[in-house]
């Protein structure tokens, strides 16, 4: 066990916060909500408690409702409150690099995030880490699987252009951070190609309702798996890495990163991959990688629309290749614009092949009805018959 910080909420029960060797905390579900509001009312008091940092910007004004759950996913519980969104960790990251990059978008008046609030850090192994975090609350907003999908399905792709403009915008505004240059990138990143299982047990209870059969789709990626190194190893051959534009980037920048209100967008969820190392957390990457993400992001979304909408799979591919084209020529246009150097294409194409493993790695490991969407687009882009 790790060390120990205690809560007292204000129903006088006292809780205990105590992060195991992987630093998950291990919050009950009923305690969440009372979390929440323990979390606002310490912000606003600015006061001192043993075993956190308090740090607050503006009061947080809250009327009589209560915190509704509204999300959970990997590293996070998520509330609304009020006007706020609350972000209780349920993994911690002693890197802290969400709130590294949310306070220097900030400094650098960056409109594309939600607007911070404060947060509370807990003191653990000798270092402090973001605990729970306030934002305001995107109103009638809709995630990127959501909002990507339909206007993939209506051939409206106007928002590459706006978000390739974002994704230039942030990349110039993060240049200036600080951040560990010492690991290599394309190194460390590339010893994840041997954590995908030969292998692939299913719950006999998972639910996979109105998604491709995961058992199915693992197959199929088995049967190509050699196709697509071969592929994989063929563009790699193809260029020699620099880090010329290595920086401190987004980290995973898909669609799903993206909330849509009205007509403007919020990035969100800086914490980096799931699925690269923790001593990747803080590290540099070059910007190829986040633009990579995005242009496999939006394959994905197809399949999505595909399904969602019960036509065959396959038959958005050329708004796909639409897409991809008119979002990485914008950001090529933007980035120049603002001063930043020219993209390497022959790398974004290598890692934007390479990003469905990532998708396939953690489909198997925490969300097995997802397969579908990286093993069909693997099927559309390389050629891979329909078994």
């Amino acid at each position: 066990m790790g060390d120990m910080a205690n809560i007292v909420l204000g129903s006088g029960r006292q809780i205990e916060i105590s992060p195991d060797s992987d630093l998950r905390l291990n919050l009950a579900p009923n305690d969440l909500q009372e979390v929440a509001q323990w979390a606002v009312s310490l912000i606003n008091s600015k006061s001192e408690v043993p075993g956190f940092r308090n740090f607050g910007n503006d009061k947080i004004v809250i009327d009589n409702t209560q915190p509704e759950y509204i999300d959970v996913d990997q590293s996070n519980s998520s509330f609304r409150y009020g006007d706020y969104l609350i972000k209780i960790r349920k993994t911690l990251d002693l890197s802290n690099r969400n709130n590294k990059i949310i306070s220097t978008l900030a400094k650098a008046k960056f409109e594309n995030t939600p607007q911070y609030f404060g947060h509370i850090e807990i003191e653990v192994f000798g270092k402090s880490a973001e605990f729970v975090t306030v934002y305001e609350f995107i109103e009638e907003s809709e995630d990127g699987w959501t909002w990507a999908p339909k206007k993939l399905i209506n051939n409206d792709l106007n928002f590459t252009n706006e978000i390739a403009s974002i994704c230039a915008s942030m990349h110039r505004d993060l240049k200036s951070m600080a951040c560990d240059k010492t690991l290599d990138f394309m190194q460390v990143t590339e010893e994840i190609k041997t954590q995908i299982p030969n292998n692939f047990n299913l719950d006999s209870n998972y639910d996979f309702t109105g998604y491709p059969d995961p058992k199915r789709m693992f197959e199929i990626w088995n049967s190509k798996s050699r196709q697509y190194f071969s592929n994989l190893e063929a563009k790699k051959s193809s260029f020699s890495f620099s880090q010329t534009n290595n920086q401190m980037t987004h980290g995973d920048f898909h669609v799903g990163q993206i909330l849509k209100s009205g007509s403007k967008y919020f990035v969100i969820d800086f914490d980096g991959s799931p699925v690269l190392q923790a001593e990747m957390k803080n590290s540099w990457a070059p910007r190829e990688s986040d633009v990579a993400h995005f242009l496999t992001s939006i394959s994905l979304a197809a399949r999505v629309g595909e399904r969602l909408n019960k036509i065959e799979y396959g038959s958005l591919n050329s708004v796909v290749r639409a897409a991809q084209d008119s979002f990485l020529s914008s950001y090529e246009n933007q980035s120049k614009a603002l001063g930043l150097n020219p993209l390497n294409l022959d790398l974004v194409s290598y890692l934007q092949l390479r990003q469905y493993l990532f998708e396939i790695i953690y489909a198997v490991n925490y969300l097995p009805r997802w397969l579908y969407a990286p093993v069909i687009s693997l099927q559309q882009e390389l050629g891979w018959a329909n078994g």
